[in-house]
């Protein structure tokens, strides 16, 4: 554990590479990550403890542990730099509801985070929302995760599975958990043991992978959904929560009552695998021109 940060910046071109860290880190697809009083956001990232900030020739990236060449590629992976948003914004753009999106964020990225910890705080998300989901994300972070150090500013790595499977539901009742303990237990339970090898499932057919994480009790295909978009590569997933569809109520005259499956088909059929592109933006525009989210510290 070093106390003392490196300094590495990323060069990124904002006309070819957007990149907007406040909506990609905020925008609900990740509960870890703090913003400071310089405007700088720190996470954990694996066994890292990291500080990004954009200068004006790219990503800073500063860090505690890992030499920052190696941390920036990662961190690249991590933050889909290898994403074509400006094609995205041209294939999609020509939908007025998301070219509106676009203009307000348009360096809003999707997520390729570790599965496990994604598929943990999407358990959590039931029901719930993001500042809660954060704080008790945080609470098993710091009572069963490493700790790690960036100058001064101490955090802890995620919880991982097997001392979530070794807590039990009622530990983890004890730390907020509430009524999804029993659902975090059983997740963490198949992943300590193998019998739910998240890492096998990138790249695998989409049903095959919803089917798997549907396995699992507590588990819908909208936390699937959110899983398997943020850390699987699946970006035709199509998480249809409560703000999607009222965007697809209000902006494109569907039905209220639409079911979860009659919301993704019609996703699948107008935006093909760029739906959870679609999602996100949607999502994070609706969100904050409706009730815009307090950015904490």
């Amino acid at each position: 554990m070093s106390l003392v940060s490196q300094a590495f910046v990323l060069p990124i071109d904002q006309q070819t590479l957007p990149l907007d860290l406040t909506s990609t880190l905020a925008c609900g697809q990740c509960f870890r990550w703090r913003v400071d009083g310089d405007g700088a956001w720190n996470g954990v990232v694996g066994r890292d403890l990291v500080r990004l900030s954009m200068g004006p020739e790219g990503l800073i990236i500063e860090s505690s542990t890992t030499p920052t060449a190696e941390l920036a590629e990662s961190l690249a992976g991590y933050l889909r730099l290898d994403d074509d948003l400006p094609g995205l914004h041209a294939r999609l753009g020509g939908d007025p509801h998301l070219r509106e999106a676009f203009d307000n964020y348009p360096g809003l990225r999707l997520m390729r985070q570790e599965p496990w910890e994604t598929l943990a705080g999407f358990i959590l998300s039931s029901t719930s929302n993001i500042p809660r989901i954060s704080k008790t994300v945080e609470l098993l972070s710091d009572t069963f995760g490493d700790e790690v150090e960036l100058d001064g500013i101490r955090r802890r790595t995620f919880a991982s599975a097997e001392s979530l499977a070794e807590a039990g539901e009622q530990r983890l009742r004890e730390l907020g958990c509430g009524f999804r303990a029993p659902y975090l237990a059983g997740a963490a339970e198949a992943v300590a043991t193998g019998r739910l090898p998240l890492d096998e499932l990138r790249g695998a057919p989409y049903e095959n992978v919803v089917g798997r994480l549907t396995e699992l009790k507590g588990v819908g295909e909208k936390i699937a959904d959110c899983a398997m978009l943020f850390s699987l590569d699946r970006l035709e997933a199509f998480p249809a929560d409560r703000w999607v569809r009222k965007v697809l109520t209000d902006l494109y005259d569907l039905p209220a009552n639409i079911s979860y499956d009659g919301a993704r088909e019609w996703a699948w059929e107008r935006w093909g695998g760029d739906a959870g592109y679609a999602n996100q933006y949607l999502f994070w525009n609706a969100r904050q021109s409706t009730r815009p989210m307090r950015i904490s510290q």
